[in-house]
């Protein structure tokens, strides 16, 4: 996925006569179908050079049931967890390769067995310049780093990858940073302020980006700030707001949701989210949110925790 904004500039800043004339056509509906969908939906690409996969060797079964729904057709099945995944999920040998075994506990909060979390922000968001921030978030996802540096187990989980990588930096910062991602451009802004804290006051390393840019990474634990409500603030005044802006894409949302390997805890309005449908009829967040819900864990009011606030 790319953003109309940043690829246009992107290509106005090679200042070449013929990237310039391409910034000057590219549109919305250009940007909003990846670049692998054009390829393969082509018509003149001989359907024979692909192939569909559908076993992922990423995520922990119970990530893997929330965004499987992106994956089912007609003809397959959808995306399923390796047999070695299954089979080693609660491993709680973290050298085991196929081990997804966290083994987090503080009450109201998460479990060892907990690996997927959506705590409802019902706060307005606000516009800023031509994107979207939501401060009570920002301070909700504050909030979710002391939980998990304050969970038993968070300790012996962060010390074992020093242990393992003291000579691999690189391995190191992977296995240890918690990645934190929103749709929203002025929101990872926002989100600087928590990385700063995270680092000088929790040591906890942070990976911070949006969803466009973290494609095709993924890290042990993912924090996703959705940002947009049924409400939005500006100038002093609340009013209701419908747009659901970036966040509609199922392709980002796909995104999104599949960057964690063994945890995913998503931030913002849940009831918002659950009544959004898509060009097809199909309430992918609801989907979403029913499987955490079954699986996982709801914290339906973020007040609730404050126990470290």
């Amino acid at each position: 996925m790319l953003s109309e904004k940043e690829f246009k500039e992107a290509l106005i800043s090679i200042n070449s006569k013929k990237a310039t004339e391409l910034a000057e056509v590219i549109d919305r509906e250009f940007v909003e179908t990846s670049q692998f969908e054009r390829l393969i939906l082509n018509p003149s690409v001989n359907k024979t050079i692909a192939a569909r996969l559908n076993i992922q060797y990423r995520m922990h079964p119970k990530i893997n049931n929330v965004i499987k729904q992106f994956y089912t057709g007609e003809t397959d099945s959808g995306l399923n967890p390796a047999q070695e995944l299954i089979d080693n999920q609660i491993n709680e040998d973290l050298n085991h390769p196929f081990s997804r075994h966290h083994g987090f506990w503080n009450e109201g909060f998460i479990k060892p067995d907990i690996h997927t979390i959506w705590i409802n922000v019902d706060e307005p968001e606000e516009q800023s310049g031509t994107s979207r921030v939501n401060e009570k978030e920002v301070e909700v996802v504050k909030t979710v780093l002391k939980y998990l540096k304050q969970s038993k187990g968070f300790e012996e989980y962060f010390k074992h990858w020093e242990n393992k990588y003291k000579n691999d930096e690189d391995k190191l910062m992977q296995e240890q940073e918690i990645g934190l991602i929103s749709f929203y451009g002025h929101q990872v802004k926002k989100l600087q302020d928590v990385k700063r804290f995270a680092k000088s006051e929790l040591e906890i390393p942070i990976r911070l980006k949006t969803v466009d840019k973290f494609q095709g990474m993924e890290r042990n634990i993912i924090i996703v700030s959705t940002v947009r409500s049924n409400k939005i603030q500006s100038g002093g005044r609340v009013s209701i707001n419908s747009d659901y802006g970036f966040a509609k894409s199922p392709e980002r949302l796909n995104v999104a949701l599949s960057r964690a390997r063994r945890l995913l805890i998503v931030v913002g309005n849940l009831h918002f989210f659950e009544n959004y449908q898509d060009k097809q009829g199909d309430r992918i967040y609801k989907n979403a949110i029913d499987i955490i819900r079954q699986e996982g864990k709801i914290i339906e009011n973020y007040k609730m925790l404050n126990k470290y606030q």
